[in-house]
């Protein structure tokens, strides 16, 4: 498991304004459906080109030399992606740790809707280039974070087909991330909650709630010395609307898959409830000096994205 041999160190706000720069970047743990693009599109502000966008990055992929040349790289000022708790370890310098959570019901429902876009430019792809789909996944552009739920892709478009495909993220993806250990393919062990627990406590500067994202913003502003901007990116479904379509056994099924998350969740809020008016001082944590890439192969890419591209290239950060 990763993360088990720092030692954070505590800032206390009173007296010094946390800033994010190359010399102590943010890792931003992106849990897909969370608001993240949001958020990430607000970072754009301020940083720009200077974002490692790891998002097209798979950490299952043959060729590693993308990760490892965006980790050394000490010109970057945040890291963001979909990747797990752990990733100061291959940084040669300190670094902030921040994330969202959301209601894993929700969540869940709103990767559905998100996946069947993704289903049809899967199935035309497959279809125009005359490759098989594990072909297209691992010689291809697609993006591996579907493999999970080729099943689905190649069948029927039902909710139930989807939740019966075999992936960690169906599974307490927010615990699998928090705790480290990432996408592996077995289930999300009971312990890992408690050990998801703890690093929010000791290494995370802020965890914010999706359900409260303009607090989680102004939040944000206050711990790291950043006037974050409200953006709405990738806005899925309606929630009460995806909600009612669903049978309560389906609703409750989603639930008993992610019963670590739903605690998870649950602490999460109260504990941001309770930090809101008076946020908890940002934390350091000192980078590390691993390179066993292959060793660490805890999360799948969801591709190129025009939007995150724009967003960079037209930031003020860069005019």
């Amino acid at each position: 498991m990763l993360g088990e041999t720092i030692n954070p160190i505590r800032i206390n706000i009173k007296i010094f304004k946390a800033m994010i720069s190359k010399d102590c970047p943010l890792i931003f743990t992106h849990i897909p459906k969370t608001g993240g693009m949001s958020l990430f599109a607000a970072m754009c502000e301020y940083h720009g080109m200077k974002i490692a966008d790891m998002y097209d990055m798979s950490a299952y992929s043959d060729d590693l030399t993308p990760v490892t040349e965006v980790l050394s790289d000490s010109e970057k000022s945040v890291y963001a992606g979909h990747f797990p708790f752990g990733l100061h370890e291959w940084l040669s310098r300190p670094a902030y740790y921040m994330a969202i959570v959301r209601k894993p019901l929700d969540r869940i429902i709103s990767l559905y809707y998100y996946s069947i876009g993704y289903r049809e430019i899967a199935r035309n792809m497959q279809k125009e280039s005359e490759q098989s789909y594990a072909e297209l996944f691992k010689y291809g552009d697609s993006a591996d974070f579907f493999v999970d739920f080729l099943p689905w892709i190649k069948g029927e478009q039902t909710f139930i087909k989807f939740l019966q495909c075999q992936s960690p993220e169906l599974d307490n993806g927010m615990v699998r991330r928090f705790s480290g250990i990432g996408l592996e393919a077995k289930r999300c062990p009971k312990e890992a909650l408690e050990k998801a627990k703890e690093n929010i406590e000791r290494y995370y500067s802020l965890v914010g709630v999706q359900e409260r994202y303009q607090d989680t913003l102004h939040t944000a502003s206050k711990i790291f010395g950043v006037d974050f901007s409200e953006f709405h990116i990738n806005k899925g479904v309606d929630k009460k609307k995806s909600e009612q379509k669903l049978k309560l056994s389906l609703r409750q099924r989603i639930k008993d898959m992610n019963r670590l998350d739903n605690e998870l969740y649950t602490w999460v809020l109260d504990r941001f409830e309770k930090n809101i008016s008076n946020p908890a001082d940002p934390i350091i944590v000192p980078g590390g000096s691993r390179t066993d890439y292959k060793k660490a192969r805890l999360w799948h890419a969801v591709g190129k994205s025009p939007k995150r591209q724009g967003a960079m290239e037209l930031s003020p950060a860069n005019r």
